[in-house]
């Protein structure tokens, strides 16, 4: 399966030209980082609906993957969507980051993100989750095949998100792909290094701490 794993700048919430790149190439999935249709939200605001982002999203023939502020019932939620062809999926982040104000914007999430696609089942934790084997552990009892790890992971912490995503992917057996942003939006300075990490514990791909960039992957 050919796929997108979009590495994006923060301050860029345009999703459409890598949406229209990937149907272009023919991939047949695209993956968005952590809160990547708006950036990181440091205090409550209005966000776009679900149904925006289904309006959006129906324009295309992709499974797509992307991180967003999502409302339901008077509550706001970190969540990462799946979408593809009018079916919705949507993990909400558990752990969330107090050090950037994600305590006082989202409620957490209760239960692990394990996605049902065509191409099997995908287990999803977002940035800060990744300090939480108990969480990896239940995604692979899942039956979670491959585990994607959406994020805006701060550069000063990089090596921390390297060394984890290789030993999840060791500890689990299983294929892990990390989706981090770069830039910096003022309050933090992102780190990149997205990656595709195999069963075994080696990068097979990965971006630089600067780019915006697209890691064209066959999972």
């Amino acid at each position: 399966m050919k796929a997108h794993i979009v590495q994006k700048a923060i301050n860029n919430s345009k999703l459409e030209p890598f949406l229209q790149r990937a149907q272009v190439a023919g991939a047949k999935l695209i993956c968005f980082g952590e809160l990547a249709g708006t950036g990181c939200l440091y205090e409550s605001r209005e966000v776009p609906s679900l149904d925006h982002w289904i309006e959006l999203f129906s324009e295309y023939d992709l499974h797509v993957m992307v991180g967003l502020p999502l409302a339901q019932e008077g509550k706001l939620y970190n969540s990462y969507l799946y979408f593809h062809r009018g079916t919705v999926q949507v993990y909400q982040k558990i752990n969330l980051f107090t050090p950037m104000n994600e305590t006082n914007v989202f409620t957490p999430g209760t239960k692990p993100g394990i996605f049902k696609t065509d191409f099997g089942l995908i287990g999803v934790a977002i940035c800060y989750d990744i300090r939480f084997n108990e969480l990896f552990d239940n995604l692979k009892a899942g039956g979670a095949e491959m585990i994607f790890v959406p994020a805006a992971f701060p550069l000063v912490r990089i090596d921390a998100w390297k060394s984890l995503l290789s030993e999840h992917a060791v500890r689990l057996g299983l294929p892990v792909i990390g989706i981090n942003t770069v830039g910096d939006d003022g309050m933090n300075e992102f780190g990149g290094n997205s990656m595709l990490v195999d069963s075994e514990g080696q990068i097979v791909a990965l971006a630089d701490d600067k780019t915006e960039t697209v890691l064209e992957l066959e999972l």
